[in-house]
């Protein structure tokens, strides 16, 4: 193998000019179609905001749905690798949801921009890319209820299932909050855990005042 690998890189590790280049083309991709939406960005909007030009686009990706597809698989593929790593360390179910919520929350702030595409470019997809997708969001829906479902033995699967849809939810609406980065976490992990652990739990009743 040359000394530039499968990857893209050197073996001091420096991307080529075609991985940056390519990655400057996702990176552009990923905030217009998140700025305009997929139909009103043309691929000439994002060779201009990644420094090339239109056409050469075509040398990385055959048409603007095939780097959306590409878009979205790798969102939903970080996704699941963010819950995989958390699995593997083999923690008591309260800890393991812990870490999964601060995985969670710190991959948004991170890649929120990654995961606002997914959101809004799913219905794009080709049939056979949205089945990808779909079974790699599967399993990782899957893994969140089932570590829910061992803190919550008396939930149903129906009750667990609703609960970690929600908390998706909850984690888009974080990269659009007006807060320094750090409270925007804790603030975020107190409502998402907080919220996760009360559902199904009796609450007291509601004293009103005389």
């Amino acid at each position: 193998m040359s000394a530039a690998g499968a990857s893209g890189t050197t073996r001091a590790e420096q991307p080529t000019k075609g991985a940056r280049t390519r990655a400057a083309i996702m990176a552009a991709a990923t905030e217009l179609f998140r700025e305009r939406g997929f139909h009103e960005t043309s691929l000439s909007d994002i060779g201009a905001a990644a420094g090339v030009s239109g056409p050469a686009i075509y040398r990385y990706f055959k048409s603007k749905g095939e780097l959306l597809s590409v878009l979205i698989e790798e969102a939903a593929v970080l996704w699941r690798n963010t819950v995989d790593t958390v699995l593997n360390e083999d923690t008591p179910p309260m800890i393991t949801l812990e870490r999964l919520i601060d995985a969670a929350i710190e991959l948004q702030l991170r890649n929120g921009n990654l995961r606002d595409v997914f959101v809004r470019g799913y219905r794009y997809l080709d049939e056979d890319a949205r089945r990808r997708v779909a079974r790699i969001e599967r399993v990782r829906t899957a893994e969140w209820i089932h570590v829910l479902s061992e803190v919550h033995p008396g939930l149903s699967e129906e009750e667990a299932r609703a609960a970690v849809t929600m908390v998706d939810g909850m984690l888009r609406s974080i990269t659009t909050l007006p807060l320094e980065r750090d409270r925007l976490a804790a603030v975020m992990k107190d409502m998402v855990f907080g919220g996760l652990l009360s559902v199904g739990q009796p609450r007291p009743a509601s004293v009103v005042p005389a």
